[in-house]
């Protein structure tokens, strides 16, 4: 797994790429990926679980793989557990004959290489230009076409513009409503990779002053945002340009 930058990059699209070779080749039409049969490509037998704890767990098998998901999870979620889980496959001895075994020592890096390695999954460039991101300038209009018709989560589909793809330059995340104002979930939050600190701050502060006043940001800036249905919290994407 390399370390960071265009290189590691680089290597989750291979992998991604991999992963999907045996299913594009009858089904690449199916926009979005169609995980069922997907996994079926890979010898995994995906099951849905009312009572596992967390969000979903793979196991090695005599024919080839199970995932266990929870099936209360709504869909970007569900679609995202599922889509990590096959990603950890790579790091199995799948081709020999009884249950597949770690051909790589497990490490805590290998787990936010299977997350992108996972998302590419779910975007694929080929259909990120069925869907008519690549041509499409509006920021909001991005983000409703990756959540709507990719069913990816907001904080996904955000790192798919600001990271992946570069579709916009900016930063995005949650923000959620306290006694002190609009403050930043950082949990939830991405950033295009070369923005400055400086820079981002100024996002920051526009989208901030934005919630907490309605100060529109310059004419330089533009905002997507989706509100959570309680109230307390809105996903927020500022872009520039």
């Amino acid at each position: 797994m390399a370390a960071d930058g265009a290189m590691r990059l680089s290597a989750v699209r291979q992998a991604a790429d991999s992963l999907l070779r045996e299913y594009f080749r009858c089904w690449m039409h199916l926009v979005p990926v169609e995980l069922y049969r997907l996994s079926a490509t890979l010898r995994t037998e995906v099951v849905r679980s009312t009572i596992l704890k967390g969000e979903a767990v793979l196991m090695p098998t005599r024919d080839g793989f199970r995932i266990i998901v929870n099936s209360s999870s709504p869909v970007g979620r569900y679609r995202a557990s599922v889509a990590h889980e096959l990603s950890h496959t790579l790091f199995y001895d799948a081709e020999s004959a009884g249950v597949p075994i770690r051909r790589i020592p497990y490490t805590r890096r290998e787990e936010p290489f299977c997350f992108d390695v996972a998302r590419h999954m779910l975007a694929p460039k080929e259909h990120l230009d069925a869907i008519g991101v690549f041509v499409e300038r509006d920021p909001a209009a991005i983000l409703a076409r990756l959540t709507d018709r990719l069913f990816l989560s907001r904080p996904w589909a955000a790192r798919v513009m600001l990271a992946d793809y570069t579709l916009v330059r900016g930063i995005a995340g949650r923000w959620k409503r306290t006694e002190q104002g609009w403050l930043p979930e950082y949990s939830s939050s991405s950033a295009s990779p070369d923005l400055t600190q400086r820079e981002r701050k100024k996002l920051r502060d526009a989208v901030g002053k934005w919630l907490d006043s309605g100060a529109e940001p310059p004419r330089s800036m533009r905002i997507a945002s989706i509100e959570e249905k309680s109230g307390e919290g809105i996903f927020v994407l500022i872009a520039e340009g």
